[in-house]
């Protein structure tokens, strides 16, 4: 395992991304496993529970004692958080139940994963150093030599620690209902203590972080919050936003470098009317004296301050030309990704916003990882591509028909990509689940709105997925537009590179969600009505505002 506390102090000192990258791959299995055992294999949980932990691990960073064992701070964090969630998800007390229940010696792999909440809540609850031989021997994996010397001993002293760690832990099973023998705990941790992470979650997480958090050692400025997602929520719709990689929020110092730019340009120019001024007067003085051709000279001749005023005056409007020139070209985005490494960042942002997005299709198309991987880098890609079409749109003023003929080449090479990667099948089902997206989104974004019990919850978000899917094919049809065509706002370029195509977009979703509103009420309650009102107005409200945002970070300084 690499080494934690130098990967850590690298990303504290030098604010390096690739640090926290291969520190969060060091550790995401354990945390991953701990959340995925207290939230009792809720695997959808368990990677937000592991997106929290490395986030305020990255956000308390510099407060951590040079001392402290990483691997114990991580679990027991893991622990707090996970026990949050639980709290909020209202499952506690049923999960406390089943372990409660569990009296007997049978433990089959039935029994461990009822067992699993319990198991790290006891750990939890351990002195510093029981705490710290646990997780260093099961969760990190650590052989003796090694635990014996980060606890500062010996091989034997720190196999000694370990069991003794043991013991007090099946006593503190014990008191909670469960007989395990300490063999068997020891077993049972050593079987099931670390699950493998989903693939990607590790570098989604290192993604969003980097996006969201960054530390430097020269400045105290704040890294650009680049507009993704790792947990997609429409309802706020930060999810729909995800298709382009543009800032959310401009640092103070970069507005503050345009600021100064144009200061300077207006500078430049009132500086080239007083030297026209000059220029002017200066060239009358030569035009007065060339009759007095036979006058005595005098000691003062204006002609070669005239000419060095000229060519100042040139050079001026050349800088004038070429300021010009680049602010027509340039935009509030450019003076970002200037910089490789804010490219490379937001490109790793897109990879893990389209790694979520599209995370459901890998698993009902049971892609390979590696396939899988593939997919969401191709994706990636298309959104960094059409980030500089929409540029070169909105800079030309095309028309929509010229907007619609950029985009829909864009498409079409994208669909020969993946045809390229996923084979003819898995092509037309990943069609099917694009076209599907705003019916998908929605449906999992509400289901935790809801307010019913949690296998109604799942029939009702089924079936408001279906009803999604009628009323978008209805709209589109009553629109004239392609089955195919995407009513997900920010996932449609079209949408940045217009205002009048943006607003036609929104008002389309806009009048989806008023058909389904009209029909939901047979199954979703007065209350849950309610929250879907609000949701859909979140939705409509936050895309427009959204790409209004994209539009004008991808405009030239010009416009």
């Amino acid at each position: 395992m690499a080494n934690g506390h130098q990967l850590l102090a690298d990303y504290v000192q030098a604010g390096s991304e690739e640090a926290f990258r291969e520190l969060v791959e060091a550790y995401v299995d354990l945390v991953y496993s701990a959340a995925l055992r207290l939230l009792n294999n809720d695997t959808h949980l368990a990677e937000d529970v592991a997106q929290t932990v490395f986030a305020d691990l990255a956000r308390l960073s510099r407060g951590l004692s040079p001392k402290v064992m990483l691997g114990g701070w991580l679990h027991r964090h893991t622990c707090f958080v996970a026990r949050n969630t639980l709290r909020k998800e209202r499952r506690r007390q049923l999960r406390e139940q089943q372990a409660a229940e569990m009296k007997h010696e049978d433990h089959t792999g039935v029994d461990l994963a009822l067992l699993a909440p319990i198991l790290d809540e006891a750990i939890d609850q351990l002195a510093p150093e029981d705490r710290t031989a646990i997780i260093l021997r099961f969760f990190e994996q650590r052989e003796f030599h090694e635990i014996g010397a980060a606890l500062g001993s010996h091989e034997e002293a720190a196999r000694k620690r370990v069991n003794r760690a043991l013991d007090k832990l099946q006593v503190r099973l014990k008191r909670r209902g469960v007989a395990l023998s300490v063999a068997a705990v020891g077993s049972a941790m050593a079987a099931h203590a670390v699950t493998a992470a989903p693939a990607g979650l590790a570098a989604g997480i290192a993604a969003n972080v980097a996006a969201g958090t960054a530390v430097t050692s020269a400045t105290s400025l704040t890294i650009l919050k680049i507009m993704g997602l790792t947990k997609l929520k429409i309802g706020a719709a930060v999810a729909l936003a995800v298709a382009v990689a543009t800032p959310l929020l401009i640092q103070h110092h970069t507005q503050t470098k345009l600021h100064q730019e144009n200061q300077a340009l207006q500078l430049r120019l009132a500086r080239l009317d007083q030297l026209v001024a000059e220029n002017q007067r200066l060239s009358n003085l030569v035009a007065q004296a060339a009759p007095a051709a036979t006058a005595p000279p005098t000691n003062r001749d204006p002609a070669p301050e005239v000419l060095r005023l000229r060519g100042e005056v040139g050079r001026l409007r050349q800088e004038q030309a070429s300021d010009l020139a680049a602010r027509k070209t340039n935009t509030p985005l450019n003076s970002i990704t200037s910089s490789p490494e804010m490219v490379k960042l937001i490109r790793m942002q897109q990879k893990a916003g389209m790694t979520m997005i599209y995370k459901d299709f890998a698993k009902r198309s049971n892609l390979p990882p590696e396939q899988a991987e593939k997919l969401n880098d191709l994706l990636a890609d298309h959104v960094m591509q059409n980030i500089d079409r929409i540029t070169e749109v909105l800079r030309e003023g095309k028309t929509q028909d010229e907007i619609d003929q950029v985009f829909k080449q864009q498409e079409a090479a994208l669909q020969e990509q993946v045809q390229g990667l996923l084979g003819p099948e898995l092509l037309r089902q990943y069609q099917d689940y694009t076209r599907n997206l705003a019916s998908y989104l929605t449906a999992e974004q509400f289901k935790p709105l809801m307010t019913a019990n949690p296998d109604a919850r799942e029939q009702q978000s089924k079936q408001l997925y279906d009803l999604m899917q009628e009323e978008t094919q209805s709209a589109l049809a009553r629109a004239g537009l392609s089955p195919d065509f995407q009513v997900v706002p920010s996932l449609n370029f079209r949408n940045i590179a217009s205002e009048e195509y943006a607003e036609k977009s929104l008002k389309l979703l806009d009048e989806i969600y008023d058909g389904v509103s009209a029909r939901v009420g047979s199954f979703l309650s007065p209350e849950d009505l309610k929250k879907f009102a609000e949701f859909r107005a979140t939705a409509i409200n936050a895309n427009r505002a959204g790409l209004a945002m994209n539009r004008k970070m991808m405009a030239p300084a010009s416009k």
